[in-house]
């Protein structure tokens, strides 16, 4: 089974408060479908109150996802990653060694 995890200061941890399947929808909605997900890594992950603007790159594999937040915030920016996997570090690999540009949709969000 799939869980989901947070990947951000080199660190993952296991999100219980997002449900794998939700995130994988958002996942199949692209851009559109994760902008929720923009929320929750700024109030959640980071807890900061203003950015200026965030880049997300939504990777998709055979039994993994993963979604890559460049966040640009007002004092300098921030990586956060939320993977949906067996096993997050087997994702995290893939998606830097393995992943073909036609597994990759790129998304923009202004403040």
């Amino acid at each position: 089974m799939s869980l989901v995890w947070v990947y951000h200061g080199n660190e993952y941890k296991r999100v219980s408060d997002l449900n794998p399947n939700q995130v994988m929808l958002m996942i199949n909605n692209s851009c559109d479908g994760i902008r929720q997900l923009v929320n929750y890594v700024i109030n959640n992950v980071l807890s900061v109150s203003e950015y200026r603007g965030v880049t997300a790159r939504i990777y998709r594999g055979n039994d993994e996802h993963l979604i890559h937040f460049f966040i640009n915030l007002v004092n300098g920016n921030e990586e956060v990653m939320i993977l949906v996997s067996r096993n997050p570090a087997d994702t995290l690999f893939n998606y830097y060694t393995s992943a073909s540009p036609e597994n990759i949709i790129e998304c923009s969000y202004g403040k």
